[in-house]
């Protein structure tokens, strides 16, 4: 057989098409349906990359890369006969280098494991996606994933020096480096960032790192209102205050928290929240940041403001989306963004699409860049009515986005779960330039080719 070509010459190690383990790997964490892939190849160096990529270009079979399989839209989906290309064993960190602020990495190196190295040196890798203790570097550059410290510090793009590895055709490339300054030709860099693994696989990262700060603290204020808990974040923008993090929560998330996990949370009044965090370089300056704060907190009604329990606020944030998937019969999420000043607009609009009450709508996200984590949710398990109606629910989420000036993502990607809705989106022309860009690149249209567009 023509696979057994490629097992041959990268060796049986290497390779698997045990159905055991294929089974580990047909899927993300979406919720879309997986694949079993025909054979799992986990990369040890570049040279097996490029093996792969020969391969799969000279028979023209589809090529799927994975890095932990944390993503939400559909990516790492293997294609239906096609080879997935595992890169969890790419996993070592090349070089810190302190004289130039920066580190270079494998893709399969995990996000916490960055952080933790430049925090050892004084440095700081902000972006801190939810799945950082588990997530890839090279994932979170394939979605150029975002996080709640992208209010203050960016995405992952915006710490991306340079970029190693292949494109889908197989020729190596080798984009900008340890440079902070680069505006040289266009900036292929760039569009590779975020791309999806639809136009290169990249074997070496250079991340910028910036001073750590020296303090933080967190701040969980509650309020009667959306409406109010957004024209606070306006009035901190106003003040030039910049939280590293400001989120929102609907008590919907706080209740589904203390129900799944057991909890009763002191901190649980109102019916929204805003979770800020607030670092700096001294305790003077933080001291003076949560001042201005919790004065802006005056100018509302019926508030309440918390501190002291960081732990406790963060754990709720982060257990918010499984805990609203146990609560609730059926769950699906949409990761949309709106103009910050239309998030309590979009919030009560959602409210009133289902007149039935047969589906509830749960927001929350990044309130500070208008990220909002919208949940479709369904009271009672029933798969068969869920399967019906899941698809018109997210349509008519997603018409109310972009009628709102917003977008169908702003994190977890188009993947296979929004692909459908691209023209909503994207003019007949835009589309036709992405799908040039994607021949360009893969003339073979090899590399997740049913993904994105």
């Amino acid at each position: 057989m023509t696979i057994d070509k490629l097992i041959k010459q990268l060796g049986k190690e290497k390779c698997s098409q045990l159905s055991s383990t294929l089974a580990d790997y047909k899927t993300d964490k979406s919720y879309e349906e997986g694949v079993v892939p025909a054979l799992l190849v986990i990369a040890q160096s570049a040279i097996d990359i490029k093996i792969v990529l020969d391969f799969a270009n000279k028979y023209k079979i589809p090529l799927t890369v994975r890095g932990a399989g944390s993503g939400k839209s559909g990516g790492a989906i293997p294609e239906k006969g096609g080879i997935l290309l595992s890169l969890e064993k790419l996993d070592q960190i090349l070089d810190l280098d302190l004289n130039n602020s920066c580190i270079t990495v494998e893709p399969g190196v995990i996000t916490d494991t960055i952080k933790d190295a430049a925090k050892q040196v004084g440095l700081f890798y902000p972006p801190d996606p939810s799945s950082s203790d588990w997530c890839t570097i090279g994932g979170n550059i394939a979605e150029n994933s975002g996080s709640s410290n992208a209010l203050k510090y960016g995405v992952t793009g915006d710490y991306v020096l340079g970029l190693e590895g292949f494109f889908a055709n197989g020729e190596p490339f080798k984009l900008g480096g340890k440079l902070y300054k680069d505006v040289a030709g266009y900036d292929l860099k760039k569009l590779l960032v975020g791309s999806e693994g639809t136009l290169a696989i990249i074997t070496k990262i250079i991340l910028k790192l910036i001073p750590q700060p020296k303090v933080s603290e967190s701040i969980w204020c509650c309020f009667d209102t959306m409406s109010d808990a957004c024209d606070y974040l306006q009035r901190i923008a106003r003040s030039s205050l910049r939280p590293a993090a400001a989120e929102f929560l609907e008590k919907a998330c706080v209740d589904a928290v203390e129900k799944i996990h057991q909890k009763t949370y002191p901190f649980n009044t109102g019916n929204a929240v805003v979770l800020c965090r607030f670092d700096a370089q001294s305790s003077t300056e933080l001291n003076d940041m949560l001042n201005i704060a919790k004065d802006e907190i005056s100018h509302f009604e019926n508030t309440s403001v918390f501190t002291g329990n960081e732990e406790d606020y963060w754990f709720v944030r982060r257990a918010t989306s499984k805990a609203l998937e146990q609560a609730y019969g059926h769950k699906t999420s949409e990761d949309v963004t709106v103009p910050p000043a239309e998030i309590a607009t979009y919030l009560a609009a959602i409210k009133t699409l289902d007149p039935t009450s047969e589906i509830t709508f749960v927001g929350y996200g990044h309130l500070g860049d208008g990220n909002i984590h919208t949940n479709i949710l369904m009271h009672q398990p029933n798969p068969k009515r869920w399967k019906e109606i899941k698809q018109e629910w997210v349509k008519k989420v997603l018409e109310l986005c972009i009628s709102m000036g917003g977008t169908l993502t702003g994190e977890h990607g188009i993947g296979v779960t929004k692909k459908e809705y691209m023209p909503m989106y994207f003019s007949e022309s835009e589309i036709k330039i992405m799908k040039q860009i994607k021949a360009v690149f893969d003339p073979n249209n090899i590399l997740n080719p049913s993904k994105v567009i």
